[in-house]
């Protein structure tokens, strides 16, 4: 025989037979009904004999079944919570990540931007320091031919005490093309001689467009000085940049050489090369690096480059600088 509670006797759980009155089915309608609201009401169950019986109040059967009475089929509101909790925090950790891969996206970029700004600052940095040394070379070849800017008194390429052009030895005026017939070559001579002749009459200020021309930027002057002269110094002279109309001096010589010569016939002696400073002062006077180099009648004035222009160059004014030698080999200064 099984074994029976006595409490669920006396409850009048079992038959005579021995056999439960209430099945599993009817502990579930007892609690979906009392679920529904059916709490401390009697109702009547069917056993296994067919025959009804009055159960009695839920009180009286005090059946300890919590794991039937729990499952409804339905989650519960903590199971819906936690579930929502569950969700929010799987969105949470998505919108972090796309976070921190949109954060490293921006970071890379910016990074990117600043290492081309680097490299472009790195360049402006090696032309600029190009352009420096540039300068510096400049400068250190007008520092080493003393640029004065008072030129000396004494000056033995001046028309008025005796020195004269040597039209034949000196490169071509510059002029306008057409001029074919007889009468514009004449004119042509002409204002080429007086043209030559306005560098050396030592103007002591210069006007735009009184000067001497030559096609391009490389040409020469041939002089005949006043005197035999040891050579120390010469003084080129061109209108500045806030005297031109156009604002620059582009015509103006930029490179020029110095030779001196005993006659016409020969090659000449190389005096020095010299830079003619584009924003300096009009008058420029340099010391020849080599100024004890002999006595000479007649200065080569080659002008070796200009500041731009590719039409022609402009003469304004040239001096000669340096020591009367007289007839007895003894040689006196010209102040």
């Amino acid at each position: 025989m099984s074994r029976r509670s006595p409490r669920l006797e006396e409850a009048g759980y079992y038959t005579e037979e021995g056999t439960p009155i209430i099945s599993y089915r009817e502990i579930l309608h007892r609690i979906f009904q009392r679920r529904k609201g059916h709490r401390g009401h009697h109702h009547k169950s069917i056993g296994h004999d067919g025959n009804t019986s009055n159960t009695g109040d839920t009180q009286n059967l005090n059946i300890e079944t919590p794991a039937i009475e729990t499952w409804t089929g339905v989650p519960t509101q903590a199971n819906h919570t936690r579930t929502a909790a569950v969700q929010i925090i799987s969105w949470l950790c998505v919108l972090l990540l796309l976070a921190i891969g949109l954060t490293h996206g921006i970071q890379s970029m910016q990074l990117k931007q600043d290492q081309q700004e680097v490299k472009i600052l790195r360049q402006q940095m090696i032309t600029m320091s190009m352009q420096l040394k540039e300068v510096q070379q400049e400068v250190e070849i007008l520092r080493q031919h003393a640029i004065m800017s008072v030129p000396p008194a004494s000056n033995f390429a001046l028309e008025s005490q005796g020195a004269r052009i040597l039209h034949h030895l000196s490169s071509d005026t510059h002029w306008p093309p057409g001029l074919e017939t007889i009468w514009d070559q004449i004119y042509k001579w002409l204002y080429s001689s007086k043209a030559q002749r306005r560098v050396i009459q030592g103007h002591e200020s210069l006007l735009p467009g009184q000067c001497w021309s030559f096609s391009g930027d490389q040409g020469h002057l041939f002089i005949a000085l006043s005197h035999p002269v040891s050579i120390t110094s010469v003084t080129l002279g061109h209108i500045t940049k806030s005297q031109s109309p156009y604002g620059h001096v582009a015509s103006a010589p930029r490179q020029f050489s110095t030779y001196g010569m005993r006659t016409t016939d020969e090659e000449g002696t190389y005096l020095g090369t010299l830079v003619y400073d584009e924003d300096g002062a009009a008058f420029q006077t340099f010391k020849l690096p080599n100024p004890d180099k002999g006595v000479f009648r007649c200065v080569k004035l080659q002008i070796d480059s200009n500041w731009g222009n590719i039409d022609y160059t402009c003469l304004y004014s040239f001096r000669v600088h340096g020591k009367i030698v007289e007839a007895e080999g003894k040689s006196t200064a010209n102040t």
